[in-house]
């Protein structure tokens, strides 16, 4: 069961490429901001239930806004489609990662197999997007790393904490929302959304940016940090298959071929954590 609430939070946030490439022309951390606004309504109705523990607080909004603060930094620094590719390093990481928060998540060789198609497949895309790294964006592409270890280090570090219930996510979101709204108007210009966009940032909300955090909370509370780290390999797959048929961006056949490594890695992982 957990590991199903792991994949439908997967698919949410396979989703937030599609969205936000649809979403063109309304700055990404304005969509942030609405988005976590939207996660962090019911703090505004019950503020005394919705924040959990100081210590809570902070990991979780390290990953929250930490997570894409850096990501988003490294769209605008640095070629959007090599950014997200090594941003999704962040499963690879997780699963090689759990032994060093839980002496008892042991790796089997099937996890370094799983590993190793999962970082070919990347490679494969990004060779056949560019050329290779320009100097200019490499504090770009640094970020994208940051983000790729934000991530695991968050959802590892959460599950050791203790468990809040799902109100106190709200709360984290309000949070999150402040900051990328202070990071919107010290970065960005302004824009009014027009009436497509403003469903897809309400989708935004109570998705990705929503359901997708409570979900994954209780997934990794008391599912396998190295089976859910496994699943997590089809979140590329799942994106850049919506990216194709729904926003109907170009696929080569290299996309398709690291798809499929990909794929193969998540499920070489998640057998080895069985």
């Amino acid at each position: 069961m957990h590991n199903v609430l792991a994949l439908i939070a997967i698919f949410l946030w396979a989703s937030l490429a599609m969205a936000s490439n649809l979403l063109k022309g309304i700055p990404p951390f304005m969509q942030l901001s609405f988005a976590f606004g939207i996660g962090a309504i019911p703090a505004l109705l019950f503020p005394k239930k919705s924040f959990p523990p100081l210590k809570t607080l902070l990991v979780s909004v390290m990953g929250f806004y930490g997570y894409h603060f850096f990501l988003f930094t490294a769209f605008r620094l640095a070629p959007p489609v090599e950014s997200n590719l090594i941003n999704y390093l962040w499963p690879m990481l997780m699963v090689l990662m759990a032994p060093l928060f839980f002496k008892e998540a042991k790796l089997h060789w099937t996890h370094f197999l799983g590993a190793f198609f999962a970082f070919v497949g990347v490679i494969i895309l990004m060779r056949a997007r560019s050329e290779g790294f320009e100097i200019n964006s490499l504090i770009g592409y640094l970020c994208a790393l940051a983000a790729a270890v934000t991530w695991p280090l968050y959802s590892l570090t959460k599950k050791k904490l203790p468990e809040t219930n799902a109100l106190m996510t709200s709360g984290v979101c309000l949070v999150a929302a402040i900051l990328c709204f202070v990071t919107h108007l010290l970065t960005e210009n302004t824009v009014t959304p027009q009436s497509t966009q403003w469903a897809l940032l309400v989708w935004l909300g109570v998705g990705p940016f929503g359901a997708a955090f409570f979900l994954w909370d209780k997934a990794l509370k008391r599912g396998d940090p190295r089976m859910i780290g496994a699943i997590s390999y089809l979140t590329p797959v799942i994106s850049t298959v919506l990216l194709v048929f729904v926003a109907h961006q170009n696929a080569t056949s290299a996309t398709w071929i690291a798809m499929g490594l990909m794929t193969l890695g998540s499920v070489v992982g998640a057998l080895g954590s069985r």
